[in-house]
């Protein structure tokens, strides 16, 4: 036992001792380098975020690359392809390079700090959509630098109901979110405030609010539906809940300590933003008085949510006592 131990420190030495250990350093420095140039504290989900949030049924690596195809794909189709727009950066780049190099006294550290500064604008230019970690098990958000996720989710969901045909295997959901922001009252009030200015404000809808809650049981259900409920309805007197066929609905995603927070049109005509119940239904549901034909949710926060339903149910049908309850999915 002794000799074995007496050859590793031999062979090791002072020298290359201490070199690995800087090593070892700069391995956990440079770790986060990896994925865009960014920081790997960076690559977790986080207030200010917007892209999309994608459930799958445990094929996270498979989800991923579907959900990079699709994404790209799409928006290619809205804002051109990718690589244009990076040649362009590319160019602007060189220049500035070149004309740097040509100021022979500047300080060779200012020089660095530059070359820095552009790799980084490069690294963070190079993708439009990023996966980062939500935190919870099966549950992916593809972050993106694009202004309005809608139009992408949208248009992905009207083309798979139109030609029923499979984009992906893996992918269950796919939302579009807005914005994230903190999981507590006052952030979500402001932040849903924000958003309604754009799509309650001008003309009277009708809306539904979505409650989910994933590894969360200090937000109130209630609390965030009656408040919301009371937001949309400040922002102008006609807008009116309706559970069964609402213009627009306001999901409200809640993982761990943060809220992903997404308008959506036609939620119930697109199957929930379902990839595949939207291909599997053979013609889309009549708006009927009794609403949409309710389908098993994916997620297991499904059963959550009948079981607030059905206890919706059994309250009085009177106008005020019935309120919150009509808003709830």
């Amino acid at each position: 036992m002794s000799d074995p131990k007496r050859i590793k420190l031999d062979s090791s030495g002072n020298g290359k001792w201490k070199k690995g250990k800087d090593g070892k350093r700069n391995y956990y420095a440079k770790a986060g380098e990896n994925g865009g140039g960014k920081p790997a504290r960076e690559r977790y989900l986080k207030p200010g975020h917007r892209g999309f949030l994608i459930t799958c049924n445990g094929r996270v690596r498979d989800c991923v690359r579907d959900s990079y195809r699709i994404l790209n794909e799409y928006a290619d189709e809205f804002y051109g392809p990718q690589e244009q727009a990076k040649e362009t950066e590319d160019g602007k780049q060189v220049a500035a390079a070149t004309e740097a190099e040509e100021q022979e006294e500047e300080d060779i550290s200012i020089k660095l700090q530059k070359e820095a500064e552009a790799a980084g604008q490069k690294s963070d230019k190079a993708f439009r959509f990023q996966n980062v970690d939500s935190g919870a098990t099966n549950c992916l958000f593809i972050q993106t630098s694009l202004e309005n996720p809608n139009e992408i989710g949208y248009k992905l969901m009207k083309d798979l109901s139109a030609t029923k045909k499979h984009k992906s295997r893996f992918i269950l959901r796919m939302l579009p979110i807005e914005a994230v922001c903190r999981a507590n009252l006052k952030d979500i009030m402001d932040t849903v405030g924000a958003l309604c200015d754009r799509y309650f404000l001008k003309e009277p809808k009708s809306y539904a609010i979505i409650f989910h809650r994933r590894l969360n049981n200090e937000l109130s259900r209630d609390d965030v539906i009656r408040e919301l409920a009371d937001l949309i309805t400040a922002k102008n007197a006609g807008n009116k809940a309706n559970l069964k066929n609402p213009d627009l609905a306001v999901i409200v995603e809640v993982i761990k300590g943060l809220c992903c927070i997404g308008i959506l049109q036609e939620y119930y005509q697109l199957r929930k933003y379902n990839l595949a119940e939207i291909v599997a239904q053979t013609q889309a549901p009549p708006p009927t008085e009794a609403g949409p034909a309710r389908t098993e949710d994916s997620e297991n926060e499904q059963k959550v949510d009948e079981e607030a339903a059905s206890t919706a149910s059994k309250e009085p049908k009177a106008e005020d006592s019935s309120r919150s309850a009509d808003i709830l999915e």
